[in-house]
């Protein structure tokens, strides 16, 4: 027989997990499958299917010394572990339980909302998280010190935080568990970090997707941050934990894509463009920026917005709940019409350098075409003259000068005048192709103020 999906803890369990930036640097060698931090059990078997779409590995560890910001409950130690998406964002799962007798709802909220707000107070064996985890990533470095190009890691701004509630606190929240809009005190303290008051019986928008709502044996309620799950067994708790990774990475993303592309745009608007290898330049930095742009709409949100990764009714429903609350799917297609944007931006730089290049290569031409024809105008007169000048006849007095025009000057004007004469018609040719623009039935800026109703209006006005 299959095994259950549903089980009881002993003892409360906090899932604590981070979005970091920057993105980092981990070499993809170091990798190593999700699987050999988080017991998945049947789910398993989908997580390795798509482990290239999926967060991997970098760092499991087991702390002892830990310390919570203050106000937060008493925990005996926890398991920290770090992974990078395929766009290497760093995803930090902080996984604890609380101490016996200390699984109180309003102790558990207290915790919540520390781990939340003041999740920079988190140490580990004395030392800041961040700064512990910068000294686990410098073995991948290749150096004692941090690389010069490689900031430090530092909290993001999402967090999404499960509880697992033990044996005790399991009962009472089941217990509590009702059907229909109402919501447990209990259940919205706890989902809500304790941040309203409990007691209103109002749903406050938390969610509980039917599927996963069994009636004396297990409950799933979650709001944006904070996810309630009773009765389910650790294999399914994980799935689940790593659903609402995915929707983490896939929000935290969607803010970075939308500040990289203000950037984008600001880049453009503030670039100063004097030549073609300003506006060059400007493209290619542009390009590359929208291909980052691209890439992590594609592999760090869309990746995460459906529920193909773990194909399973289970997970797919916390998934799609999770999704729904957080608004994915608008900001997903909010962020797309952003990027759109500068790719117009992007395309409208190309025009122009195109353009320029264009009216570039034309006046090069019209330039060296100008050089040549008037260097062609200017030889062939005097060289005219010297084949004159040279030839055995009556007509050229080896005692004159050439330079005597009293003389010579019928000869200077058969070599001259037809060029000049060459030069007057291309003039008039050129003046001629002026004016047949303007010729009947072609509308002038005279015309067309004479044909506008102002115009008109003036003129019967005089």
């Amino acid at each position: 027989m299959p095994r259950s999906d549903a089980a009881v803890r002993t003892r409360t369990r906090l899932l604590l997990m981070y979005n970091l930036t920057p993105q980092a640097r981990v070499p993809d060698d170091a990798l190593r499958p999700l699987t050999e931090a988080l017991g998945l059990g049947r789910f398993a078997t989908h997580v390795e299917a798509a482990g290239q779409l999926l967060p991997r590995l970098v760092l499991h560890e087991r702390v002892s010394e830990i310390t919570l910001p203050p106000n937060a409950a008493r925990v005996d130690g926890a398991t920290v572990t770090l992974a990078v998406t395929p766009r290497r964002d760093p995803l930090l799962f902080v996984d604890v339980e609380i101490a016996e007798g200390a699984d109180d709802p309003d102790v558990i909220a207290e915790t919540l909302y520390a781990t939340w707000q003041d999740r920079s107070a988190i140490r580990v064996a004395g030392v800041p998280m961040c700064a512990w985890l910068d000294e686990r990533l410098r073995a991948y470095d290749g150096a004692d010190d941090r690389p010069a190009g490689r900031p430090a890691l530092e909290f993001g701004r999402n967090v999404h935080q499960s509880v697992f509630p033990g044996a005790a606190l399991a009962r009472g929240l089941l217990a509590e568990h009702r059907v229909g809009d109402a919501v447990g005190r209990e259940v919205v303290t706890i989902v809500l970090r304790g941040t309203l008051d409990s007691g209103t019986g109002a749903t406050l928008g938390i969610r509980r997707p039917e599927t996963l709502n069994n009636a004396g044996q297990t409950m799933v309620a979650h709001g944006r941050g904070v996810s309630l799950i009773v009765g389910y067994a650790p294999a399914t708790e994980n799935a689940f934990a790593l659903a609402a990774a995915g929707i983490l990475t896939a929000v935290a993303s969607v803010h970075r894509v939308r500040r990289q592309a203000f950037e984008a745009l600001e880049l453009d608007r503030d670039a100063a463009v004097e030549t073609t290898d300003d506006a060059r330049a400007l493209v290619a930095q542009l390009s590359r920026r929208l291909n980052d742009l691209q890439l992590d709409l594609s592999f760090s949100v869309e990746a995460y917005a459906d529920t193909i990764l773990i194909p399973e009714l289970l997970v797919e429903s916390f998934h799609s709940s999770l999704r729904d609350v957080s608004s994915l799917a608008d900001a997903l297609a909010n962020t797309s019409r952003i990027v759109e944007r500068v790719n117009a931006v992007l395309a409208t730089r190309r025009v122009d350098l195109e353009t320029a290049s264009q009216q570039y290569a034309e006046d090069r031409d019209r330039v060296l075409g100008a050089v040549i024809a008037v260097g062609s105008l200017l030889a062939l007169p005097p060289a005219l003259l010297l084949a004159y000048f040279g030839v055995n006849s009556s007509d050229v007095d080896a005692r004159r000068s050439i330079l005597d025009l009293h003389h010579y000057g019928v000869a200077y004007a058969i070599a001259w005048l037809p060029f000049l004469l060459l030069i007057v018609v291309g003039l008039v040719a050129r003046r001629r192709i002026s004016l047949r623009l303007s010729a009947p039935g072609a509308v002038t800026p005279e015309r067309r103020r004479r044909r506008s109703p102002f115009g008109r209006a003036r003129r019967r006005g005089r």
